[in-house]
């Protein structure tokens, strides 16, 4: 199943759930919004459809990096000549160094990883937020995962619930946990072998029983 019908079926999953918990309009919108970017949210995975949707192109992330590195560059060598050698310039340095390097290895898949360290960072910013760090560490965990391994089952809906409690705690709003999971569900009951479009089924129960439904 394609991503668009994965988050069209979030959304109702999410607006549903929202009617459920209350009848403020404003909640109700925002648990749709949350059902639809959960029903997304198991194809983080490598080579999930949702993993190219967050995160810029291969050309795009290199021609920044680069960019990024060689400005470094040049500014050190400005501060150089006019101040000295320093240790903040060698450190600099390495950074601009760093970046150039990682801009010629990087693959789609790492900058998925990228992604989820930024979030991470993001989670640092805003008070340490712990549903944003563990957010990006989902990502981060995610980049590396095969397509419709753990992301796709319990064990995956269960750290994402989590990170929705998480969420709840620091901005209440009723439903936004059941949202978050119904949209999550209903990515999983979409890409089961029952449905005629799905060759491929989900493993429910991995790590443990790793058999496809």
């Amino acid at each position: 199943m394609d991503g668009t019908s994965h988050f069209v079926i979030g959304l109702a999953a999410g607006a549903f759930a929202g009617f459920q918990a209350s009848h403020d309009p404003v909640a109700i919108s925002v648990c749709t919004a949350i059902g639809g970017i959960s029903g997304l949210a198991p194809d983080l995975d490598t080579n999930g459809l949702a993993s190219n949707r967050i995160t810029v192109s291969k050309k795009v992330a290199q021609a920044i990096m680069q960019l990024i590195g060689i400005s470094v560059f040049l500014l050190i060598t400005y501060r150089f000549l006019t101040d000295g050698l320093s240790t903040s310039l060698l450190v600099y340095g390495a950074i601009g160094l760093v970046l150039l390097i990682v801009s010629r290895l990087i693959t789609q898949r790492r900058i998925l990883t990228l992604t989820g360290i930024l979030v991470m960072l993001l989670g640092f910013v805003l008070h340490q937020s712990i549903g944003i760090l563990l957010a990006g560490s989902y990502i981060i965990i995610a980049s590396f995962l095969p397509h419709r391994s753990y992301t796709h089952s319990l064990l995956g809906a269960a750290f994402y619930g989590f990170i929705l409690v998480q969420f709840h705690n620091q901005w209440p709003m009723e439903g936004m946990v059941a949202a978050g999971l119904a949209g999550y569900a209903s990515h999983l009951v979409a890409d089961m072998k029952i449905l005629p479009m799905n060759r491929r089924g989900v493993k429910w129960f991995a790590p443990i029983w790793k058999r496809e439904f």
